[in-house]
């Protein structure tokens, strides 16, 4: 048991939470077809991605934090 590889389970809890964002996500979407048509170069969404992700950590902390030893 000592010689196994340690699994990463951040990829799968971080999966298992996206369903909790679709909001944030589709926020994101929306906001990446406005910068799709922008024709300034100065339109972007940082802040929808960041508010995404802060909802998936959100969402994936506890659950990483519990299966640490």
């Amino acid at each position: 048991m000592a010689d196994e590889e340690p699994v990463n389970p951040q990829m799968e809890v971080e999966e298992s939470c996206k369903p909790q964002c679709v909001k944030a996500w589709l926020e994101y979407q929306a906001c990446a077809e406005r910068v799709d048509k922008d024709e300034s170069g100065e339109a972007h969404c940082t802040g929808q991605y960041f508010d995404y992700w802060h909802c998936i950590d959100k969402c994936a902390a506890p659950k990483l934090f519990a299966q640490l030893k």
